[in-house]
Formats: C-alpha cells, structure tokens, sequence
C-alpha cells in the first residue's frame, strides 16, 4: 500500500525533469540561430537619412561600436527620442482668459 504513493511522486518528478529538459533544449536551440529567422527592417528610400543610418549601423553589428557615423547617428536618436515637443494642435494644458472668464460668468 505504501509503495502506490511513491510510484506517483516518481512519475510526477520525473514528468518534471522531462518538462525542464525540453525547456533547456528549447531556450538552446533558439540561441543556436543565430539570429537567422529575424527580419531585418530596412527603411523605404524616403526615409530620413537617420533612418537609413541607424539600420546600416544595425546590419554591421558589434563593428559599429567604434564607427564615428554610428555613435553620432544613435546621439542624434536618443535626443530625438527624450526631447519634449508638444504637438501644433495639441490644447494648451493652461485655460486661456476667455475660458477662465466664461467659467466665472456661467456661475
């Protein structure tokens, strides 16, 4: 009788280091590819010369560490991308005068 429950924790555990296995397996063949399967987005040709830089810096790799138009080109991105410019017909976040007034007037 006491042998039932030990043949199902053995089978459980084991069930459980099947799972881990193909786990591992899964996780080391997909890093085996090389990057191979992922596509490369590459800008239309009306696309802003930052753009195109950007996507020759991705394509040559750790090479564009040390490539002077690839460290100017991911500068220019970061400031592009962290500067704060409010949109031409975004409302302004401050009521204007008349609003105050109209506001004031309706109470």
């Amino acid at each position: 009788m006491l042998s039932r429950p030990l043949q199902i924790q053995a089978v459980t555990r084991a069930a459980g280091y099947v799972v881990f296995a193909v786990a591992i397996a899964a996780t080391a063949n997909r890093f085996r590819q090389d990057g191979a399967g992922a596509p490369v987005r590459v800008p239309s040709t009306g696309s802003d010369p930052l753009a195109l830089t950007l996507a020759r810096c991705q394509s040559i790799g750790m090479a564009a560490k040390d490539d002077a138009a690839c460290e100017a080109a991911w500068a220019e991105n970061h400031r592009r991308f962290f500067t704060f410019r409010p949109a031409d017909n975004a409302p302004s976040m401050r009521p204007s005068t008349s609003q105050l007034a109209a506001k004031r007037g309706g109470q």
